[in-house]
């Protein structure tokens, strides 16, 4: 193992970071050379068009004042009319008043019609040509750039980022798919834990090793249904009668807005992602912790939390010991406090685990501002353990191509070296919390023995991932609103194919008006209406089945253009799925 990586966030700001944007560059550029294409005459290319698109936007500018020109002449034509046509009013009494405004008039129109005439359309008809022609050359020229790159486009694969990960650090081993025998040996040995729920579907399963540990990233769409308030208001009005300051009866008008509202329930979905890994370390540790510090603390007022919940503390473990608890404070109180694990279950092998070094890397962490700072959840039950961070929330682990093809070669560059800069820090900053603790890092026992047969070829996991890898409106129920969870259970396993029921739990709408009664200025109930939306759930099933493949995203794509047997598949983790 990297002994630098003992020490992960120093490794990351002085290594990590750098050596992992030298291999993305020096990746690319290899890819540039296996690919042929001319660089410099793509630039060449690139700068044409380029060139073109600021003359565009100078035409376009142009011609955007011109047609505001245009229709503040015409304005000024419309006017002047107005005023011609006022001066033949006015002949009859007044005369003179007559004859100037006729003469502004005339001006106006004539002047009006000779800058619309002979310079604004002029101008206009010109700047839309022109702006036609460089149109059409820059799409030319953009369609010649795009041909230049196409070599290199073609060698772009959607391991390329697993690849490079693997390169900068060769302790993580990524699988191209999760296995239901991994799954099988991820429960038999690390008490693993299914976070399968009714209310999460499965769109991305990221599995591997670390110094053969297992591991999976997860990313899971969630549907909760809240409470939604819908308003609405009546405008009423009535007559009333009132005396005035000389005692006299008078009647007046009356209006008034009344308002109401209803609470119904509306589903919503958002997406959650987090990663588990087994270890073997402090078998029977049990904690969780929160973020403690947070975004904007300095030292001064990590400090003041540190003495605060020193105390705090102290007067915790005198509790515990009175009471025969189990809780001892730690003689490090920056780490007890901002890691904040009072809940541990085992305080030696809490101890054991975390050294005075995995207590140094992981106050380091938490004050980090070359990370994320704080923003870790961090659940450990037994050899189980799940880190959830703000930072990965966003994170669709998706490493197609599309993340940086371009006409462009530098554009293409800069594209490919970010979005994999980008990888790199979230993962390894979901990482961070358990690199802080070298007991995670130890290898496992080489004499874990394997799993017996199992009844699937693959777990729910990759079932549920392929089948959101379709566009969710193939599963859908007639009718229903175009979000959904798609849920799937193994109707069979055949040999190495697995035939899945892929059921969308979704809904359909159904509008209502309730008229809430609401007392009025007037003395009297009045019905408010209220409009709002009524979800009714709505299921379907469909049948697909689910195997391995040896095809690329490449070979797949290629054949679902030409192929129609592939029209109803998808690909996903080496895994083809199709609709039954």
């Amino acid at each position: 193992m990297n002994q630098r990586l003992l020490e992960p966030i120093k490794y990351y700001d002085t290594e990590g970071k750098a050596t992992h944007r030298k291999n993305a560059e020096v990746y690319f550029d290899k890819l540039v050379a296996s690919s042929g294409i001319n660089v410099e005459e793509n630039r060449k290319t690139v700068g044409e068009y380029k060139a073109e698109m600021d003359k565009i936007s100078l035409l376009d500018k142009k011609i955007s004042r011109n047609k505001a020109a245009k229709v503040f002449l015409i304005i000024g034509i419309i006017l002047s009319a107005i005023a011609i046509g006022i001066s033949f009013a006015l002949f009859g009494k007044y005369l003179g008043a007559a004859f100037i405004t006729l003469g502004i008039g005339i001006a106006a129109l004539v002047i009006c019609i000779l800058i619309l005439v002979k310079k604004v359309n002029p101008v206009l008809k010109s700047a839309r040509e022109l702006r036609e022609l460089s149109q059409e050359k820059a799409n030319e020229l953009r369609d010649i750039a795009e041909k230049q790159m196409a070599p290199l486009n073609a060698l772009f694969d959607e391991r390329d980022t697993i690849t490079l990960m693997e390169t900068t650090l060769p302790e993580i081993n990524f699988e191209d798919t999760y296995t239901k025998e991994q799954e099988e040996l991820f429960i038999k040995h690390y008490d693993f834990i299914d976070l399968e729920s009714e209310e999460c579907s499965m769109t991305q399963a990221l599995s591997g090793k670390f110094e053969g540990n297992p591991f999976l990233f997860c990313r899971c769409l969630m549907h909760e249904l809240k409470n939604v308030t819908y308003h609405g208001s009546l405008v009423i009005s009535w007559t009333e009668t009132y005396r005035d300051k000389d005692g006299n009866r008078r009647t007046r008008r009356r209006t008034q807005t009344l308002h109401a509202s209803v609470t119904k329930p509306k589903p919503f979905y958002h997406y959650n992602n987090y990663l588990a890994y087994g270890s073997q370390a402090a078998p029977s540790l049990t904690f969780s912790r929160c973020p403690q510090v947070k975004a904007g603390m300095d030292e001064k007022d990590i400090d003041k939390k540190v003495r605060k919940g020193e105390k705090k503390l102290k007067k915790k473990a005198e509790k515990a010991m009175k009471r025969g608890g189990h809780f001892q404070e730690m003689t490090n109180a920056e780490f007890d406090v901002l890691f904040g694990a009072e809940n541990r279950s085992n305080e030696v092998e809490f101890r054991l685990m975390y050294t005075p070094l995995a207590q140094k890397n992981t106050v380091d962490l938490v004050t980090s501002k070359s990370g994320y700072g704080d923003d870790f959840y961090f659940t450990k039950h037994k050899k189980f353990n799940i880190i959830t961070t703000n930072h990965s929330q966003s994170w669709d682990m998706n490493t197609s191509p599309s993340n940086y093809f371009s006409y462009d070669v530098d554009e293409a560059k800069r594209r490919f070296v970010d979005f994999n800069m980008s990888f790199f820090k979230t993962v390894f900053f979901d990482f961070a919390p358990l690199l802080s603790v070298p007991a995670y890092l130890e290898e496992p026992c080489k004499s874990l023995e394997t799993p017996e047969a199992y009844l699937s070829n693959y777990p729910y996991y990759e079932h549920e991932s392929i089948a959101n890898a379709f566009d969710i409106k193939r599963f859908l129920p007639d009718f229903s609103i175009e979000q959904g969870i798609l849920k799937t259970h193994l109707i069979e396993k055949r040999d190495k194919e697995d035939i899945i029921g892929v059921t969308a739990y979704s809904y359909t709408t159904m509008e209502h008006i309730d008229y809430v009664p609401v007392l009025g200025g007037d003395g009297r109930m009045h019905g408010v209406p209220v409009c709002w939306t009524e979800y009714l759930p709505t299921e379907k099933t469909t049948s697909v089945s689910v195997s391995g493949t040896g095809m690329s995203r490449k070979e797949f794509d290629r054949r679902k253009g030409v192929e129609t047997a592939f029209l109803e598949c998808e690909l996903l983790h080496g895994l083809i799925g199709k609709i039954l």
